[in-house]
């Protein structure tokens, strides 16, 4: 045996057929025994068990049928909606089977509006800041061309979604799936836009592996195409809020570039001068602003009626409204005293 396992004690295999024959899950036995979950479960395909509601949960030869026929004209999350199962129950034992999901018929079958990015507007600018912040290129999986755009947010920011769906003319799903810690994400994944993928290069500088390499956006956009840009940038990668009782707006970019940019851009709608710091490891710059210069960016920004993601927004409203109410208060009465 190598060095540094632990051999399996023939209690330890008693308890742990004794814990499958009840349907006790691999991690629960697992920290009953002191071992790892991997460990766990070696040992028990190496003794043949299954848990107790296996024959329930199995998959019948109808719906390996099932499966089998419409892995390439449909999603895996329509396959499980039919089925009665999740989205990863389909993955799993369509790889238990030798079943590809992926095919490029399936990347067409949705319709979309392919020139949805070829001319910047408030709208798709929006959306390309969003992307650039929160959105994931993949030009390839599984060594198949998929020239796929996706963007992933909290189950309670599913409208958003709705609204990216309705924009570009997408009929795909939005999909459902548990994140770590069990919560909840919505997700798009629309795949088949070679056309997307290179104009959001061409006028916003948002290309695949994103992260350090992000640039201020190269097209010539407008006043309100580049206010669009960064609403959706904040809204992916910023933070509004109470800082010490007063309006705070920053945004994080791993990009030195676009900090560079952001600098110059919220120094010129509000007129201020954001704090800048880098990252004690040096890998994430912060762009701030706050109190008076945050409310004058927040204004233009909010101006828009772009912004679709408004539980970021909720703070800066109401800073917002509180000074004009104290504004308003203070400005001495216009009428005559008699």
């Amino acid at each position: 045996m190598p060095s540094g396992k632990r051999a399996w004690t023939p209690s330890e295999r008693t308890t742990l057929a004794d814990a499958y024959a009840q349907g006790v899950c691999a991690r629960d036995i697992a920290t009953r025994l002191n071992r790892s979950y991997s460990s766990v479960r070696g040992q028990a395909n190496q003794m043949q068990l299954r848990h107790s509601n296996y024959q329930l949960n199995a998959y019948t030869d109808a719906e390996d049928q099932y499966l089998r026929a419409h892995a390439t004209a449909m999603t895996r999350a329509e396959i499980g909606a039919h089925l009665g199962r999740s989205e990863g129950s389909v993955t799993q034992r369509g790889q238990r089977l030798g079943i590809s999901f992926l095919n490029s018929r399936k990347n067409s079958c949705y319709d979309k509006n392919h020139s949805f990015f070829q001319i910047p507007n408030a709208d798709n600018s929006y959306l390309a800041g969003l992307l650039a912040a929160d959105g994931c290129i993949r030009l390839e999986s599984g060594g198949k061309k998929i020239n796929q755009v996706s963007i992933s947010l909290k189950y309670e920011d599913r409208y958003l979604l709705e609204w990216v769906r309705r924009v570009t003319g997408y009929t795909g799903p939005i999909r459902i799936y548990k994140a770590g810690g069990g919560h909840l994400q919505a997700e798009l994944r629309i795949s088949g836009v070679p056309q997307w993928i290179q104009d959001l290069k061409r006028n916003w500088n948002v290309t695949p592996n994103k992260t350090t390499t992000l640039k201020p956006p190269s097209a010539n956009l407008n006043n309100a195409e580049t206010l669009a840009f960064l609403v959706g940038l904040i809204e992916g990668d910023g933070h509004i809020g109470d800082a010490n009782g007063t309006l705070e707006v920053s945004i994080v970019t791993a990009s030195e570039e676009i900090a560079d940019w952001l600098v110059i851009e919220f120094a010129s709608i509000s007129g201020g001068s954001p704090s800048r710091y880098l990252h004690v490891r040096g890998v994430a710059h912060y762009i701030s602003l706050y109190g008076y210069n945050a409310r004058r960016l927040c204004e233009q920004l909010l101006s828009l009626g772009v912004h679709k993601l408004t539980r970021k927004w909720t703070v800066a409203e109401a800073e917002i409204d509180r000074m004009r109410h104290r504004d308003l208060l203070k400005k001495p009465s216009t009428r005559k005293n008699r």
